[in-house]
């Protein structure tokens, strides 16, 4: 198996516990405490993924970029340096603005921070929830960093254990946190689930950080676009509508839409996860100067990824009449047509992910900022017309407008200024087969009705995407090869599975086979 292959697998494996964390927490809220309890837990995470962004000061992505970079053009001494040097950096911001917000604080009075914390709602003692919120927004700093500087030592495997381990000791938290204390006891599970990468993060702060003038300039360039990138791509990506819910329309809105945004993630997490090893793999070609690799390593894993994203988000969303009410619970019954609107689209932001990478190992991040800003005006604007006028629905509609205009923006981007390919017409032949699977998998749901349809529908679905695959050609004799070498690493039985479906949605044997006398 290809060194590429072996940590996009094993980052996927990281993500993905971290993903199963966050949707089981947010399951165990959701039956635990209510409607209206779990949309304020969901705000309060929103607040600390929108504060995350201004403390971590654009360090986790230039880690992620200049190690592998580094390592790749042999320079693994001055890596170590810069690693501790980030992490120095790092923390001196996380623990400055947690003093920052003991001040404000004290200045203002736990109690009002904990109602505008909570909307309004303050359920037992203030302080907890203040001091909770504080150790949330640096706990996930720390853990955002940790793992950025995994990947960008490529170290996949043991950012695979500690994500493992903080999935086990997050879920079981939030249960009992939610059982015990309410809305508190589970802002503390989100808490514990956070506890390992810190501690990993917080390990590499001693020893040598000195570099180079040069370089430093540099990391501290690309750092401070990414820092304006990523606190602008908040208003887009963070979940902004969820403050304009809360303030139009009240909590019980707030947790249809988290609901919502929750099953779309689930959707779209592990097509995304298998991106993690992508910016490592540039950033390592971009030390060697291999522009041409970059290029062809782009449109190749844009290819692969939209093969799964489109039947998973399509599927997904499908099933989602059946699935969400299964999952949460009747009452939150009316997040279905908010959920299938925004797991529908979401492909197209995965799809997003691969260019991103494309365009931070290439040092672009200033592009990045320039998008993420426009993107902001256009969330804020439709925070302030849409969401007090149509609700949840309005958020929806919105926030897949702004989506579709910033990835618009990107594959203008590469394709005018990178004069990086974009291989639309094969995008199109997999969106089409997506398209039909997941007809497939609706017909299944509402001549049933019930959830017991869900298994039929996900294997009618899947069998119909095989075939539109065959059907439709959509499958590249690059990504034929790939998948068959793919296949060969797995356990003997799977491996004879994956070799026959491969073979039987690639163009390329067949032509073969015709060929044949």
């Amino acid at each position: 198996m290809s060194g590429f292959v072996k940590n996009s697998m094993l980052g996927a494996l990281a993500g993905g516990a971290t993903a199963l964390a966050s949707f089981l927490s947010s399951i165990a809220v959701a039956r635990a405490l209510g409607v209206t309890e779990t949309g304020s837990v969901a705000y309060i995470i929103w607040i600390v993924w929108m504060a995350a962004p201004f403390v971590d000061l654009g360090l986790s992505s230039a880690v992620g970029r200049f190690l592998p970079f580094l390592c790749g053009s042999g320079q693994h001494c001055v890596a170590e340096h810069l690693e501790r040097n980030l992490a120095q950096r790092l923390a001196i911001s996380a623990f400055a603005a947690a003093f920052c917000a003991i001040v404000l604080v004290w200045l203002v009075g736990d109690r009002s921070i904990a109602e505008f914390l909570s909307g309004g709602v303050v359920t037992g003692a203030s302080m907890p929830l203040v001091v909770l919120t504080i150790l949330l927004v640096v706990g996930q700093v720390l853990t955002t960093h940790s793992y950025a500087r995994l990947r960008g030592r490529q170290e996949f495997g043991i950012a695979a254990r500690i994500a493992g381990a903080s999935l086990l000791l997050q879920v079981f938290a939030v249960i009992a946190g939610s059982l015990l204390f309410g809305t508190t006891g589970a802002l503390a599970g989100y808490l514990a689930g956070m506890l390992l990468p810190s501690v990993v993060c917080l390990s590499t702060l001693y020893g040598p950080a000195s570099i180079d003038r040069t370089l430093s300039r540099r990391v501290t360039s690309f750092a401070l676009f990414c820092w304006g990138a990523n606190v602008t791509s908040a208003f887009v990506w963070s979940r902004i509508e969820l403050f304009f819910l809360e303030r139009y329309w009240g909590m019980d809105s707030v947790a249809m839409f988290a609901v919502a945004l929750a099953l779309t993630q689930l959707a779209i997490q592990g097509p995304m996860l298998l991106t993690s090893a992508v910016l490592a793999s540039l950033a390592e070609k971009r030390g060697r100067d291999d522009l041409d690799a970059m290029r062809k390593q782009f449109a190749g894993a844009t290819r692969l990824l939209a093969a799964l994203v489109f039947p998973v988000c399509f599927g997904t969303a499908a099933i989602i009449p059946e699935l969400l009410p299964a999952l949460y619970g009747g009452k939150f019954a009316s997040a279905v047509p908010a959920a299938m609107v925004l797991v529908s689209v979401a492909a197209l932001s995965v799809l997003s992910t691969v260019g991103t990478s494309l365009v931070q190992a290439l040092e672009r991040s200033d592009f990045i900022f320039a998008s993420s800003l426009c993107g902001a005006a256009c969330a804020l604007a439709a925070g302030f017309l849409l969401i007090p006028e149509f609700g949840v629905m309005g958020a929806a509609f919105a926030r897949v407008a702004i989506q579709i205009l910033m990835i618009g923006l990107g594959c203008w981007f590469i394709v005018a200024r990178l004069r990086c390919a974009f291989p639309m017409l094969a995008v199109l032949k997999l969106c089409l087969a997506a398209l039909a699977s997941a007809a497939a998998a609706f017909c299944c749901i509402r001549i049933i009705g019930h959830p017991s349809s869900i298994p039929l529908a996900i294997v009618v679905g899947g069998a119909v995407y095989l075939v539109g695959l065959r059907a439709v050609n959509a499958v590249e004799p690059d990504d034929t090869a790939f998948l068959t070498n793919l296949a060969r690493s797995l356990p003997p039985a799977l491996a004879e599975i994956a070799t026959r479906l491969t073979n039987f949605v690639s163009a390329t044997k067949r032509n073969e086979g015709m060929l044949l006398p």
